[in-house]
């Protein structure tokens, strides 16, 4: 099983706007590919950039080529989007995780 992980650094002010965004674009997507399961949206507690907080979005899929294809294509345009958005206030990286039992 592999977990697809996005951490957003977001600028404190653009916070509500950027889970709006989430709610609206990011986890549908998730969702719609039908390739997920139990995608979930998490506050980072630990600060590591003064103004701005950081969310962590998972979701799991069976394989690791699943998830890396759809970062490749859906989750590109997406964060296109964010970037016309938000510009440098809003960034992310991706982790993909196994998990172990």
């Amino acid at each position: 099983m592999t977990i697809l992980n996005t951490t957003f650094i977001v600028a404190d002010h653009l916070m509500e706007l950027f889970l709006a965004w989430a709610r609206q674009a990011y986890m549908p997507a998730l969702r719609d590919a039908g390739i997920f399961t139990a995608p979930t949206m998490a506050k980072v507690l630990a600060k590591v950039e003064p103004g701005a907080t950081s969310i962590a979005i998972q979701a799991r899929c069976h394989a690791l080529e699943e998830a890396t294809r759809w970062h490749d294509e859906t989750a590109a345009l997406l964060k296109d989007d964010l970037t016309a958005r938000f510009g440098q206030q809003v960034l992310f990286f991706t982790t993909y995780m196994e998990v172990v039992e």
